[in-house]
C-alpha cells in the first residue's frame, strides 16, 4: 500500500508539473531557509499540541505518562494511520502501545475516540459556518461551491453519527446482539465475548459522560475543542507561509478555509493519506490562487511538508517507541 501510495504521490505531482508549465527550480533555489525553518517549526508545534492533548485526556482518565513517553507514542499512532488505508492502524497500535504501559483497553478507546470526536467538531461545523458566512471570500468556483456544499454535509452527518453512537450506546449494543445471535457465533465462548463486549460500551459510555459532561464542569470538553483547533490551525498555516516563501500574493482566509473544507475527504480513503488524490485535488482547489507556472512546484513542496515531513518524523517516532533493549547484560 506504501509503493502504491509514493507512486500515485510522486506521479499526481509529476503530471501537474508537466500541465502547469513548469519552469524548473529556481523558483524553489529562491526560498528563503528562514521560511522552511518556520513550516518545520509549525510541524513541531502541531505534534506538541497533540501529545499535550493526549497527556490532559490520560490524567483525567486517572493516568499519568511522560509528556517524552506520549510524543514518541503520538508519532507512532500518527505513522499507522498515514500508512494504513482510511487511518485504520491508529486505533490497534493505540491500543498495543499503552497497553504496555498497563493501560486499559476501554481507557485506550476513549482516547482514539476522543481524538475522532473533538477533530470531527471542528471539521463538522467549521465549513458550514465559513460557506454561509464567508463565501465571497473564499473566491470559490461555482463547481467547488457546490462540491463545498456537498462535503460540508458529509463532515456534518458524520459528526452527528459519531456523537449519537456515543451518546447512545444502545445502539451498538443492539448491532452487537444481532452479530451475536448469527448461528456463526453460537457457542459458549463467543457468548463471553459478546457480554464482555456490550458491559464495555455500557462502561465506555458511562466513563465519556463523567469524563466531559460531570467531573470536569465540561472544563475538559472545552480544553479538547481547543487543542483540535491549535492542532488544524498550525497544520493549514503552512500553504500560506509557503504562499509567502514563494512570494504568491493570496487572501488568508481562502486559503484556510478551502483546507479545512476540503482536506479532511480527500486525505481520508483507500489510498493511505490519499496519495494522488489530495494532490489532483488540491491542485484544482489553488488553481485560481496559484500561478499557472508554479502550480506543480507549489503543490509539491506543500505535499512535502504537509505529508512526508509528517510520515518520516513519525516513521522514526514508531521504531524508537518500538526498538527493544537488545543489550544483554555482561557476566563477571
Amino acid at each position: 500500500m506504501m509503493a502504491i501510495a509514493f507512486i500515485l504521490s510522486f506521479g499526481a505531482i509529476a503530471i501537474i508539473m508537466k500541465f502547469s508549465g513548469y519552469q524548473g527550480l529556481k523558483d524553489v533555489m529562491n526560498i528563503n531557509p528562514i521560511y522552511i525553518g518556520i513550516m518545520l517549526l509549525f510541524i513541531f508545534l502541531s505534534l506538541l499540541v497533540d501529545t499535550y492533548r493526549i497527556r490532559d485526556l490520560l490524567f483525567a482518565l486517572g493516568e499519568d505518562l511522560s509528556v517524552g513517553y506520549l510524543f514518541k507514542f503520538n508519532l507512532a499512532t500518527f505513522f499507522f494511520s498515514y500508512i494504513t488505508p482510511f487511518g485504520s492502524g491508529a486505533l490497534p497500535i493505540t491500543i498495543y502501545l499503552l497497553n504496555k504501559k498497563k493501560i486499559p483497553p476501554n481507557k485506550s478507546l476513549m482516547i482514539f475516540t476522543a481524538k475522532i470526536l473533538f477533530s470531527g467538531i471542528f471539521f463538522g461545523t467549521i465549513p458550514p459556518i465559513l460557506l454561509i458566512f464567508f463565501s465571497k471570500q473564499l473566491e470559490l468556483t461555482h463547481a467547488l461551491s457546490i462540491f463545498a456544499i456537498l462535503v460540508s454535509f458529509i463532515l456534518l452527518f458524520l459528526l452527528i453519527s459519531l456523537v449519537y453512537i456515543i451518546l447512545r450506546p444502545g445502539f451498538i449494543i443492539a448491532l452487537v446482539n444481532l452479530i451475536a445471535n448469527l448461528r456463526f457465533f453460537s457457542g459458549e465462548r463467543y457468548k463471553r465475548f459478546f457480554e464482555n463486549t456490550k458491559t464495555e460500551i455500557v462502561e465506555y459510555n458511562r466513563r465519556f459522560n463523567e469524563l466531559f459532561m460531570v467531573s470536569s464542569g465540561g472544563k475538559l470538553l472545552i480544553s479538547q475543542l481547543l487543542y483540535a483547533m491549535l492542532f488544524w490551525t498550525l497544520f493549514y498555516s503552512i500553504a500560506p507561509i509557503l504562499m509567502i516563501a514563494m512570494n504568491i500574493k493570496f487572501n488568508l482566509l481562502a486559503v484556510i478555509s478551502r483546507q479545512i473544507i476540503f482536506y479532511d475527504v480527500l486525505a481520508y480513503n483507500v489510498i493511505p493519506s490519499g496519495a494522488g488524490f489530495v494532490e489532483v485535488g488540491f491542485a484544482s482547489i489553488f488553481s485560481n490562487i496559484i500561478p499557472h507556472h508554479l502550480l506543480g512546484v507549489f503543490i509539491g513542496i506543500w505535499r512535502f511538508f504537509t505529508y512526508y515531513v509528517y510520515l518520516i518524523a513519525s516513521g522514526i517516532g514508531f521504531f524508537l517507541i518500538m526498538k527493544k533493549d537488545t543489550e544483554k547484560p555482561v557476566n563477571g
